[in-house]
């Protein structure tokens, strides 16, 4: 069987992804936009144990570990167990890291934990791209030592370098930053901005202050405008959906958080995703639209 950390040419209709992830709908986006790349061959696990049944019975060729603040799946866990299976295949393969909480503190411990590349939430395309053929046709040397096991963790990708020297007693201590991809940080539409402004109004919804349900009923309007400007109907459908659950769950009490930040997500996420990805920003749409009509009918 082929050594997974020997490179080799991206022919994605050939690779076989696993993608781990406790969210049903972050799963699906994922692998949306997978396919969106022409790889078909995506399977997908909720956890450690579906994962490990899994990686057991069958051979592929990369992992996307998916991971959020108060995820029941302990993704680094999972990679660090990974890293040390008795199967030599399994511990050698490609791990790629993909959360919206990507900060310098998070690289450095999925770096020790064993993790190849890093991919932010909203993903872009372009990105994931990116971070495949780094993978595959450029793979770190794996390291098999007392203290380490996993892929080289000296890194020549300026975004993951902190210092002007590379030693771990060079890095001084300091407040982690958040780090975005330099195609997400030239992103900056009007739409973009929009969704950012309605997140934080959104972080401060709450039954008592029907100001902040006002404000951001505003700017949802503002962000329908500009997708319905730019012809966008599955992002103009999603904001609908979700300017429907928050003007009813929330004056009623029963907004809950971890569906708020699920929408908007998918909404950031369908603000990155070009319009030449018709099929996955459809999915993401109808599965949002589905999940806040289950949500409100409840």
């Amino acid at each position: 069987m082929q050594d997974p950390r020997k490179p080799k040419t991206l022919r994605p209709r050939s690779l076989s992804v696993l993608v781990v992830d406790a969210v049903n709908f972050s799963r699906g986006m994922i692998a949306e936009i997978l396919r969106g790349h022409d790889v078909t061959n995506v399977f997908s696990a909720r956890g450690a144990a579906d994962a490990q049944e899994f990686l057991t019975e069958n051979a592929i060729d990369l992992i996307f570990l998916s991971w959020e603040p108060g995820d029941a799946f302990e993704a680094l866990v999972f990679c660090r167990a990974l890293r040390r299976a008795h199967n030599d295949r399994l511990r050698r393969l490609p791990v790629i890291l993909v959360t919206s909480s990507l900060t310098r503190q998070m690289v450095i411990d999925g770096r020790d934990a064993g993790v190849d590349e890093f991919l932010a939430k909203p993903i872009s395309p372009a990105a994931l791209k990116q971070r495949l053929e780094m993978v595959i046709e450029t793979p770190r040397p794996f390291v098999d030592c007392d203290v380490f096991i996993g892929p080289c963790r000296r890194r020549k990708n300026p975004a993951d370098y902190y210092g002007h020297k590379r030693r771990a007693g060079d890095i001084v201590a300091e407040t982690p930053v958040a780090m975005v991809d330099h195609d997400e940080e030239g992103a900056k539409t009007p739409i973009r901005i929009a969704l950012a402004a309605l997140r934080q109004t959104c972080g401060k919804l709450h039954a008592s202050r029907p100001d902040v349900l006002a404000a951001a009923l505003g700017e949802i309007k503002i962000a329908e405008d500009i997708a319905m400007g730019s012809k966008d109907h599955a992002l103009h459908s999603a904001l609908a959906a979700f300017e429907a659950y928050i003007g009813i769950s929330t004056p009623a009490g029963l907004m809950e958080n971890s569906v708020m930040h699920t929408a908007l997500s998918a909404l950031e996420q369908l603000a990155m995703l070009p319009q030449s990805y018709a099929d996955a920003r459809d999915s993401v749409a109808l599965a949002l639209g589905k999940a806040i009509q289950k949500k409100l009918a409840a």
